[in-house]
């Protein structure tokens, strides 16, 4: 399933979604504004300031009728049906409860473009393509939904076109049918004085499978937050995600396993590679019912630090309610190893060569996952982009 497998079928200018009349737009902008920022007391938020996020310069674009900084590209080898435009609202609802409706309803408010398809039921190995091309204050759209007995490697990438200060809300909706399999690949590379916020979310039915992975560079302000709902018995869902850190990038992201059911199954792994001033921070959180008995969940984060300068914060929790399940997590923060590194330099590694080395096989854990060969080499890429910062 690598790229020469993929025939372009369309480049998107503007796919309409239920949000886009003047109507729907105005009434989301009302409802933003009357949204309060979120406050730094909340849970969420205690590590990143909201109010740093550039919203004057969003309201003036949800404000404005001419906004249209999205491109859209799709590649994908077999014709995609879009989602129906009553489906696609109902997974761009908003809870006015919700710590973040205030970025949403902006999203919603900016949104004119969107990616929303349909994997038919029972397609086998589809391979499809989404790129993101952002030259200025802009809402990022893509909603997913793989029907029964569906599979599917699904790229996904956002991206600038230019490095202004600009605010960039993204929303990531997927459903999974029951018994169908889909990987995902995310790529956020976002300029550095791009102001992001994510919420992407993924619904598991029963007997369906999902692999996530995630890459992100971060920029000036950047939060993503990341959630599973495992929905029936037998879903099962594996999480990787890598952040590379360099310069005076940061990256927060925030993750939900949540197992309402039974004998679902849940796995997560996350890894940052800091260097120069680079910060994340990373919140965990596994939720299961008192009816999800015999759930199985994990999560790992582990963070490398190539510089005394980067920073990380690693929070993972648990909240268990059912008294019949296999739930553990970890974290580790550390910087490489010196009898590693005296091991490596014996065999004839200068230090320098010793340190990339290592670096990169922390990476690799994450990297080796990626199902498409391109994908996984231009990951490498960034490894060894963010490890040659440490090196000068």
């Amino acid at each position: 399933m690598d790229s020469r497998t993929i025939a372009t079928q369309e480049t998107i200018s503007s796919l309409p979604t239920p949000f886009s009349t003047t109507a729907h737009r105005l009434a989301a902008l009302e409802a933003a504004q009357r949204n309060w920022i979120p406050k730094r007391t909340n849970e969420d938020w205690r590590h990143l300031d909201p109010n740093a996020f550039p919203w004057e310069e969003a309201h003036a674009a949800a404000s404005s009728q001419n906004h249209e900084p999205v491109k859209v590209g799709f590649q994908t080898d077999a014709h995609l049906p879009v989602i129906e435009a009553a489906q696609l609202q109902a997974l761009l609802a908003i809870q006015e409860e919700d710590t973040d409706a205030k970025f949403l309803y902006l999203h919603r408010a900016m949104t004119s473009t969107a990616a929303a398809y349909r994997i038919p039921a029972n397609s086998q190995r589809l391979s499809a393509r989404i790129v993101h091309g952002i030259s200025g204050p802009a809402a990022l759209t893509t909603a997913l939904v793989v029907e029964k007995g569906a599979s599917a490697v699904f790229y996904n990438c956002w991206e600038s076109e230019t490095n202004d200060v600009l605010p960039a809300i993204g929303r990531i909706e997927i459903v999974l049918e029951p018994g169908a399999r889909l990987h995902f690949l995310h790529e956020d590379k976002l300029g550095f004085r791009t102001h992001l916020y994510t919420r992407a979310r993924v619904q598991i039915a029963e007997g369906a499978h999902l692999d996530w992975g995630v890459l992100t560079t971060g920029s000036v302000w950047h939060a993503a937050k990341m959630e599973v709902e495992l929905l029936g018995s037998g879903a099962e869902s594996t999480f990787y995600g890598l952040y590379c850190g360099a310069g005076k990038r940061s990256a927060e992201h925030r993750t939900i396993q949540y197992h309402p059911c039974a004998r679902a199954k849940s796995e997560l792994l996350f890894k940052s590679l800091l260097t120069e001033k680079s910060h994340s921070v990373f919140q965990g959180m596994i939720r299961v019912e008192r009816a999800a008995q015999h759930t199985d969940a994990y999560q790992a984060c582990r963070n490398l630090l190539l510089s005394p300068a980067a920073h990380t914060e690693a929070i993972p929790r648990l909240e268990i309610l059912a008294d019949d399940v296999r739930c553990s997590h970890g974290a580790t923060v550390g910087t490489v190893d010196e009898d590693i590194l005296f091991y490596l330099m014996t065999r004839g590694l200068s230090r320098a060569q010793a340190t990339a080395a290592v670096a990169a096989g922390f990476a690799e854990e994450v990297v080796r996952r990626v199902p498409l060969k391109d994908v996984a080499d231009r990951w490498r890429q960034f490894v060894e982009q963010t490890i040659s910062h440490s090196l000068t």
